[in-house]
């Protein structure tokens, strides 16, 4: 049976001197102290574990979806290797496809477009827009299989047939065997495609998908030269016997397509693994933000629990203890706490995990559940650290405590022997200490290169430091003015005693109130910021902005399309037709473009991009800087470059391009800098050449019209009985679309920040339980003053409220200045104040406060008087 310290310290074979006191004795001192403590340290506990469960499920989810895309990268890909583009493969590119298949390697083609389909029974039905795949299905898939409703993939994809995702049956009011119309073909709807092995390497998931045979594609008529369809070449290799090897086949490819994607078994997917890490360091940020609020509580709960151990303290001083072992006793406790805590997290950790795949369903094939051992550890010692860096402060400030603290019982500023400005040092000093802490934890999860990283802690723990500051003054300054409030107005006397009960001691009201706050500023602004971007994309358009979009118009088409719209009801502006090629920039200045595009959202550049031609500055269009052209020379070639390629380029007025755009070399000097104010037709072509390098060469045709809403279903209708190669897109299905994935996106981001708010009423339910005694006491007198429960409940009840609804204040007014500084510099948007969901926010996080609360405090209502006056 473990002493009881006194013994230690009394009859130690040391002496009181306990100069060598050792860490097991203070293993068993805490775990006694915890044991009694147990009810306190119980959310203590859970808060730390919320904020572990959520950083290893986040890292867990992460690392397990790396390994199955490592683990399956042949089956994802289907086959050894693959190169995207969009592009089709020039000459000499066919030559090192024949070059490989001569060594061995076979090749598939897979391309990847959007059209419209609609039922060629149904007249009147209105057509929509879908995802086309068009495979060969005697060679596709090299790994994995295509699974089918019925049949397989060889018997059902006949020439005349197609295959089709559940939701367009029901979409298009059809069933397997009737007819559908792709382009200029009508086909019989085959089967319904239940999984393909690729799905997550595809480019493009807009509407339902529909997978056909290439010459069905061909016949159809939805590809023409120029067309910006993607493209992906799948490769298998020869067994390991005599044949071509990975690295020998991925350099001739690299070599023959310097712009492409290039993928294989031995690496995850690039597009992949690339968002997966920017999405796994953004989500593990938002986590160690819960873990802090859980490392505040368990400092407030050692902070309460030292308080009441305050006498004790001073008598073990009295006796020869020393600052640094009665220190030792209580860091041990606080780990203990943290490890406890951090194994409770990998528990939590599994579910975040489990569900991660749930929210994902829809886009994702979810990985095998399996707990990461190395996200565990990571969780485990991040709980740790935190713990220990805002624990710190706490433990210090047994230094401060001296042993003729047993005879008083105020504790006023004398007892510290501090003068202010020694204490102001001190606290400046924890301060300090704690964001270096975060700013290192922070850079560690983020990882990567060190000046990333140490730029994305910096911000991260800025941003932190920033907001607690400010949820800190604000916390204060409202108690202050809520402490006057009673007396000032004339209230109730249970709404005068329970706001007064904010203010008790050990009541924490100020880290509860920055701990809930926390997190609803961050929920709230993922709403706020979400919600006003749809909301200017749908509503904020300029009156003359094109909402209806055409694409794959060819050459012959252009002028009946024109005739066509014009003629069409509902049409409120003239039709606008661009002409775009694809070309790849290869040189600035004499520099080769790949030395300038190392990493970075320049990257993009060395790939294929799209350009135009037009003499006059074209609409909605505005010249930065230098001049657009009025006179020109077809020898002479001038360009104006989009703003944002401007600056990633480092260009200047004057910069020489030059690119290749199917093999015949373009070159133009930079002549004009120019933004595009709204979403047009050419809004997304970079660069504007003067009429003449481009003539001739392979172009896209594509166009946009402003169309009433209510008639442009009639029109796509229309246009797909006399246009059906032609995609007519309604920008309100793309934003529809748009606003899933970002919905989908949103609902990930809320879920892993409202683990700041579970962690903030967990310290809320541990302020009750810190101030228990207090509060029993307090029960007991007003009981014996003649109060009934329900007239101590409802003292309870208003203290919580006010509580819970202060957090919501102030977490709502954060999240609304957040989200208006991360529009107006970040986004570069506007925003316009909303008050419901600010209004939601406040009233929900008053009712959790508020449930959380009564759920700690029941028990204590339950009090006898008798009972707890006789131990008095």
């Amino acid at each position: 049976m473990s002493k009881p310290l006194y013994w230690v310290l009394l009859f130690s074979p040391k002496g009181p001197d306990m100069s060598n006191f050792p860490w097991r004795p203070a293993f068993r001192i805490a775990w006694r102290e915890s044991r009694a403590s147990s009810t306190k340290f119980l959310f203590a506990l859970l808060a730390v574990s919320i904020g572990v469960g959520s950083l290893v499920g986040v890292r867990g989810f992460s690392r397990s979806f790396s390994h199955m895309l490592l683990r399956e990268a042949r089956t994802l890909m289907a086959g050894d290797l693959s190169v995207r583009l969009f592009d089709l493969p020039n000459a000499q590119q066919q030559e090192t496809f024949a070059a490989l298949e001569k060594k061995g390697v076979r090749r598939t083609w897979l391309t990847e477009t959007v059209s419209m389909m609609g039922s060629p029974n149904a007249p009147d039905s209105f057509p929509m827009l879908v995802s086309v795949k068009a495979v060969d299905p005697d060679v596709y898939p090299f790994y994995g299989q295509v699974t089918l409703s019925e049949g397989t993939l060889q018997d059902k994809l006949t020439p005349d047939a197609v295959l089709v995702s559940e939701d367009l049956l029901t979409r298009l009011n059809v069933k397997i065997g009737d007819k559908v119309r792709l382009g200029k073909l009508d086909l019989r709807l085959a089967a319904v495609v239940t999984a393909e092995p690729d799905r997550m390497a595809g480019s493009l998931n807009v509407g339902p998908r529909v997978m056909v045979r290439r010459e069905t594609l061909e016949r159809a008529g939805l590809i023409n030269q120029g067309s910006r369809a993607a493209q992906r070449h799948l490769f298998k290799l020869p067994a390991p016997t005599p044949g071509a090897g990975v690295e020998e086949v991925r350099a001739e490819l690299k070599k023959a397509f310097p712009d492409a994607i290039i993928a294989d078994f031995r690496e995850t997917h690039p597009l992949l693994t690339r968002g997966l890490e920017q999405a796994t360091t953004f989500l593990s940020l938002i986590s160690l933000i819960a873990l802090i609020v859980g490392s505040i509580g368990v400092a407030t709960a050692m902070q309460s629990h030292l308080q009441q151990k305050m006498d004790s303290i001073a008598v073990m001083k009295s006796i020869g203890a020393t600052s640094s072992q009665l220190i030792r006793i209580y860091m041990t406790q606080a780990m203990m706490l943290a490890l406890v805590g951090g194994f409770g997290g990998l528990i939590i950790g599994l579910f975040v995990q489990w569900a991660f795949p749930v929210l994902l369903a829809r886009y994702f094939n979810a990985p095998r559940l399996e707990l990461s051992f190395l996200s565990g550890v990571e969780g485990i010692t991040v709980a740790i650290l935190s713990t220990m860096l805002f624990t710190l402060p706490t433990l210090l400030s047994i230094r401060r405590i001296r042993p003729n603290l047993i005879l008083r019982r105020e504790m006023g500023e004398t007892q510290s022997g501090l003068t202010r400005w020694e204490r102001w040092r001190e606290a400046i000093g924890a301060a300090l200490l704690i964001l270096l802490g975060i700013a290192a934890i922070a850079a560690w999860l983020v990882g990567g290169s060190w000046e990333l990283a140490l730029k994305v802690s910096a911000w991260f723990a800025g941003g932190l430091l920033a907001a607690l500051l400010i949820l800190s003054g604000l916390a204060s300054a409202l108690l202050y003015a809520l402490r006057s409030l009673p007396r000032a107005l004339k209230m109730p006397a249970p709404v005068r005693h329970g706001i007064a009960n904010l203010n008790r001691p050990g009541n924490h009201a100020e880290a509860i109130l920055v701990s809930l706050g926390l997190g609803v500023m961050f929920t709230l602004t993922v709403y706020l910021v979400q919600h006003t971007i749809l909301s200017q994309l749908i509503e904020g358009a300029p009156p003359g902005m094109s909402n209806v979009f055409l694409l794959n118009i060819t050459p012959s088409q252009r002028e009946p399309i024109v005739a066509f719209l014009k003629k069409q009801p509902g049409v409120e502006s003239d039709p606008s037709i661009i002409t775009a090629v694809s070309g790849r920039l290869t040189s600035v200045d004499g520099e080769p473009i790949e030395k300038l595009t190392k990493e970075g959202p320049s990257r993009r550049f060395a790939r294929s991009r799209s350009m135009t031609w037009s003499a006059t500055v074209p609409p909605n269009t505005q010249v930065l800087r230098g001049q657009w052209w009025t006179k020109y020379e077809e020898a002479a070639p001038q360009a104006s470059v989009v703003e944002e390629a401007y600056k990633l380029l480092n260009l200047h007025i004057g910069s020489q391009l030059q690119w290749d755009i199917s093999g015949k070399a373009v070159r133009a000097t930079v002549a004009a800098v120019h933004r595009t104010e709204n979403i047009r037709p050419g809004s997304n072509v970079e660069f504007v050449l003067t009429p003449g390098p481009l003539d001739k060469l392979p172009a896209l045709y594509f166009g946009g019209v402003k169309v009433r809403a209510p008639e442009i279903a009639k029109l796509q209708r229309e246009a797909f009985k006399q246009f059906p190669a032609i995609t007519v897109i309604n920008i309100a299905d793309v934003l529809d679309r748009v606003q899933e994935v970002v919905d989908q996106i949103a609902v990930v981001v809320r879920f892993i920040s409202a683990f700041s708010i579970l962690a903030g009423i967990t310290i809320l339910a541990s302020s009750v339980a810190g101030t228990r005694f207090r509060r029993v006491k307090e029960v007991v007198i007003l009981k014996t003053l003649g109060a009934t429960r329900r007239r101590v409940g409802s003292v309870f009840f208003i203290e919580f409220l006010v509580l819970g609804t202060a957090a919501g204040l102030l977490g709502s007014f954060l999240a609304s200045a957040f989200s208006g500084l991360l529009l107006k510099f970040l986004l570069k948007s506007t925003f316009h104040f909303s008050p419901w969901p600010n209004l939601v926010a406040i009233v929900a996080t008053a009712l959790i406060a508020t449930l959380s609360g009564w759920l700690a405090s029941y028990r204590i209502l339950g009090q006898k008087p008798l009972e707890i006056l006789r131990q008095e």
